[in-house]
């Protein structure tokens, strides 16, 4: 693997549950040129520095995590760094082979396995699942499992995960989750703007 690649980062979050199945660190990617009209996370779009982090070092951060069952790649945009990502989950494999990779992707899977770049099926390969697809503002659904808008699907690409599952994720997954740290909070989930909690947070913010 080469040593001169850098993932560029947006934020981190150790332990969520609002992210995949389980208990799961979360990795959200800075770029993404799919820009879907509506997009919660707007600020993770525009392809510039935000942290440039070798993908080394976010393995070594996730394999020193407890309590997990895998990690989540959201953004911006996975694929759009596959090389860098498919670099730190090898590393991470290599120490922690049973943690389980779930995508969040604004691409649909048939675009994905017809890319002729080799990053991009590497990446693919190594998933366990994916929530494929662009975000439709039209078609938006807060209570869909891990997706934003109805259009999106949930691929499973191992044998990890099956659809059966779906069920016991619902009643157990938050649409929306407050992490705090040592500098303030971190929220996300999945009602978007609409959220309580969202609204709350954002009230209080105004209000200082």
């Amino acid at each position: 693997m080469s040593s001169n690649i850098y993932l560029n980062v947006s934020k981190t979050l150790s332990h969520s549950r609002a992210n995949g199945p389980g208990v799961r660190a979360v990795i959200w990617v800075q770029g993404c040129t799919i820009d879907c009209d509506g997009c919660y996370s707007l600020g993770t779009h525009p392809h510039r520095k935000v942290n440039l982090v070798p993908p080394s070092e976010l393995a070594n951060w996730v394999c020193s995590i407890e309590g997990i069952e895998g990690i989540t790649l959201s953004g911006g945009e996975p694929f759009e760094q596959a090389g860098a990502v498919v670099e730190l989950l090898h590393t991470l494999k290599t120490v922690r082979p049973n943690l389980t990779i779930f995508l969040f992707t604004g691409y649909e899977m048939d675009v994905l396995e017809k890319s002729d770049k080799g990053e991009v099926q590497a990446l693919l390969s190594m998933a366990d699942m994916l929530s494929s697809g662009p975000f439709v503002a039209e078609l938006f659904d807060s209570d869909l499992l891990w997706r934003g808008s109805s259009n999106q699907r949930l691929i499973y690409c191992s044998n990890a995960y099956s659809q059966n599952d779906e069920p016991k994720w619902t009643g157990i997954s938050p649409v929306e989750e407050v992490k705090m740290n040592a500098t303030g909070f971190e929220y996300t989930g999945f009602k978007g703007k609409s959220g309580v909690i969202y609204n709350h947070l954002k009230s209080m913010k105004m209000a200082e």
